[in-house]
């Protein structure tokens, strides 16, 4: 019988009974396949030469095509294809399935690091320090493609393009006199690393694989003449550059804001603005503050000559990633400040599309109850929450979960964020009439069984879509409300007859959007007492809390990507006479807490599996769900 590899780290004592059940919790939870000891060595509970060790002793060893499969990169028969052209070309697997375009070549390295029991990291997000190429000869480095990043005591860190070439580790060992730390990343990064490095002229984190190109362009810079179309096309470089490096950052919107006499640029990255050292971008931005947002003007066709009134436009552009070009929309508004111009850049990258409700990670029960309740063929449901709780996304994913060939599936958005080719999707423009209410009236003529609207945000718009609803259509939309509950006291706000919306109303969604705790940093810590006695009746004894204390893999936040923190009102018979009775709030709502999964059960569910922190749920939840998290855990 085989041996378990966390049974021979326990019989070794390489690891306690509590950090093995925490390192496979954490490969239970992680979106892809992740061995479990690449896991124990990057929560530096063991040293990867321990691992090595172990696993050489016991012949134990994972194959690249097998890691791909069980993280469902590859289809077995892919796999097949791929063992067969191998062993015709003799090429190493990786670079045979990069060629035959079945693995990107990002994947195959991190499928690569899990094999190898190393990391990959981004380095465009890495700085790198110039006196490291002492370390390593510039010809030695560039031959073998290796980057020294850090030397921490007696241990280098380095970046090696083939991480399989173990024997270089012994020369550099030998020739340092130091302990060698290997890493990886895909090829372009560490040539761009390289050249930080050795050509310390190069502006770092700037350039970046992706490609930026703009569909549909009207204005040219050779309509301009002489300097100024050089100023043009100089200013187009500067927007493109920044294109590029909030789409490699996984931004979802780029702010500039113009301060006393320079330009500054943030991004939004899972909620939160931050700011990168952009060296000579950052000057140049600052330099041409003003043509730079002509230029974003330009794009989004808006008056260049207009700097008193707001304005909002939009455009696409086709953004190359991995080898693979994508299409993505950026909606530009721009406004007059104190000292000029600010511009917001939202990104729309459809790379973000979930395709079903299952792709949200919901809490389990709020999915299985609303797959129940999309199956319905007439009702509303309805998702709630403030600007940025990731509503719109929620929506899609529940039209994508209902999508069957046989449904007409049509929707009124503001503005359309993922495009669907299943769907016959509408753009809301108030200044030409093309309202909420307008298309959910001519939406009722075009014989659908699913509407969908982005917002219900006036009476007329709640009045029409609860009556269509009643007619037979399942309708699907968002309100702004704090909580669940909250969605009654806004439908009687806008003045919709009870007995109407209470009869059609299936069930109301409301989410937050809480970042987790980045799992290559994570560490446990013992947060405040302070903070505790405040947040809680009664402070949770023997609870285990964590955090991310930050690297480059989260951009020294702490926290990588969000979960939503979710609840779900079903209403009840009982709840829908209390409301037509037009009983108390606080009958009400005690009432329909009997059918609600409350979010701050879901809240404390995600503390217990240590995925975000005590701060950042204070941070988001709603004043409501603090005060039931303050008994949930005791």
């Amino acid at each position: 019988m085989t041996v378990r590899l966390g049974e021979l780290l326990l019989a070794e004592d390489l690891i306690t009974s509590a950090q093995l059940e925490e390192a496979l919790r954490v490969q239970a939870a992680n979106e892809g396949y992740a061995p479990l000891g690449h896991i124990l060595v990057t929560q530096n509970i063991i040293t990867r030469d321990q691992l090595v060790s172990v696993l050489e002793r016991h012949r134990r060893s994972s194959k690249l095509g097998d890691l791909l499969l069980r993280s469902r990169e590859l289809s077995a028969e892919q796999l097949e294809t791929a063992l067969a052209e191998q062993r015709r070309s003799g090429q190493a697997l990786g670079e045979v399935l990069i060629r035959l375009g079945l693995v990107s070549e990002e994947r195959m390295r991190k499928a690569l690091c899990r094999q190898l029991h190393i990391q990959f990291f981004v380095l465009d997000a890495i700085i790198i320090d110039p006196t490291l190429r002492n370390f390593v000869n510039e010809k030695f480095a560039m031959k073998h493609r290796i980057v020294s990043l850090a030397r921490v005591g007696n241990v280098l860190v380095v970046a090696m393009d083939d991480p399989t070439q173990t024997w270089i580790l012994d020369d550099l060992q030998r020739s340092t006199g130091l302990k060698i730390e290997m890493i990886t990343s895909n090829s372009a990064q560490i040539t761009r690393a390289l050249e930080r490095l050795y050509r310390v002229d190069v502006t770092p984190s700037l350039d970046s694989g992706t490609t930026v190109d703009v569909i549909g362009e009207d204005a040219d810079a050779d309509m301009y003449g002489g300097s100024v179309a050089h100023q043009m096309d100089s200013a187009d470089e500067i927007v493109r550059k920044l294109l590029r490096v909030a789409v490699d950052r996984g931004a979802s919107d780029i702010h500039l804001e113009t301060v006393s006499s320079r330009l500054q640029a943030r991004f939004r990255i899972d909620g939160m603005l931050q700011h990168f050292n952009l060296g000579t971008l950052g000057d140049d931005l600052s330099r041409q503050r003003g043509e730079v947002l002509s230029r974003i003007k330009i794009l989004a066709t808006l008056d260049i000559a207009e700097r008193r009134r707001p304005q909002d436009g939009s455009f696409r552009a086709r953004v190359e990633i991995d080898g693979r070009v994508v299409p993505m929309d950026f909606r530009v508004s721009v406004i007059p400040s104190y000292y000029g111009e600010n511009a917001v850049i939202r990104i729309l990258d459809p790379r973000g599309a979930p395709d079903s409700l299952a792709a949200l990670k919901l809490a389990s029960p709020v999915t299985e109850r609303l797959e129940q309740l999309i199956r319905s063929s007439a009702g509303t449901i309805l998702v709630t929450g403030p600007t940025g709780s990731g509503k719109s996304t929620s929506l899609f994913a529940i039209m994508k979960s209902i999508y069957r060939p046989e449904l007409k599936i049509v929707t009124a958005e503001d503005p359309i964020e993922y495009v669907c080719a299943q769907f016959a999707q509408h753009e809301v423009n108030e200044r030409v009439g093309n309202t909420f209410a307008a298309y959910t009236r001519a939406f009722l003529r075009h014989d659908p069984e699913v509407i969908m609207l982005g917002e219900i945000r006036d009476p007329e718009t709640a009045e029409l879509a609860f009556r269509a609803a009643q007619t037979g259509h399942l309708v699907v939309s968002t309100l702004h409300t704090n909580d669940a509950l909250g969605a009654i006291t806004r439908l009687r706000d806008l003045g919709v007859d009870a007995s109407v919306w209470t009869s059609s109303l299936l069930g109301v969604l409301a989410q937050r959007l809480v970042r987790e705790i980045c799992w290559n940093c994570k560490e446990e810590y013992a947060p405040p007492t302070t903070l505790l006695s405040r947040t809680f009746d009664i402070v949770p004894r023997d609870f285990r809390w964590y955090r991310g204390v930050g690297c480059a893999t989260c951009h020294h936040t702490g926290y990588r990507r969000r979960v939503a923190i979710s609840e779900l009102w079903t209403p009840s018979l009982d709840d829908v006479l209390l409301i037509n009775q037009d009983a108390p709030l606080d009958t009400i709502f005690a009432s329909a807490q009997k059918n609600t999964y409350s979010m701050a059960t879901d809240a404390s569910s995600k503390l217990r599996e240590h995925r975000t922190t005590l701060e950042e749920l204070l941070r988001v939840l709603p004043p409501s769900a603090l005060r039931e998290l303050r008994t949930t855990l005791t």
